[in-house]
């Protein structure tokens, strides 16, 4: 009878190994995040997870904390592009030309091609992320001259 007991034990911890052994194999392995994908494709991840893995499965309100980050670059780089605007708008109002305004009737003022300042290689950055944030929105402007562009967002 102690024999049956024994066996009894062994049988019942030998099904809770093979229970927690197939539980942990079901699960996979966890990403970099400290999240896995079940068999089912359902996101399990740990209470630590961090974000880091887009596209994989990463733990809830990554994807919203990524669009909040993009949102404040671009609103960073829509300011820098409006103060580089309004310095050199600025700096066009020197006075009167003389033609009593007729010229810019017809075409907006622009400075002469020698006094027209050089991107640096960070504006050039910014101004392309810009573009290709544009670009996004509007793809059918992407056949369109920069002209064109430019009077639509008017």
């Amino acid at each position: 009878m102690r024999g049956l007991s024994l066996l009894g034990i062994a049988v019942g911890l030998a099904a809770l190994i093979s229970l927690s052994t197939g539980r942990a194999a079901a699960e996979g392995t966890p990403n970099k995040c400290g999240c896995y994908k079940d068999s089912a494709g359902t996101c399990f991840c740990a209470k630590k997870g961090k974000c880091g893995c887009p596209g994989d499965c990463e733990p809830k309100g990554c994807e919203e904390q990524r669009d909040k980050e993009i949102q404040k670059e671009i609103d960073a780089e829509t300011k820098k592009a409006e103060a580089s605007q309004n310095k050199r708008s600025a700096g066009d109002q020197d006075g009167d030309n003389g033609d009593n305004g007729a010229k810019a009737e017809r075409e907006p003022a622009r400075p002469a091609r020698a006094a027209r300042p050089k991107l640096s290689p960070a504006q050039a950055k910014q101004l392309a992320k810009l573009i290709d944030l544009y670009l996004v929105d509007h793809p059918d402007a992407r056949g369109k001259a920069i002209e064109d562009v430019r009077s639509d967002m008017r």
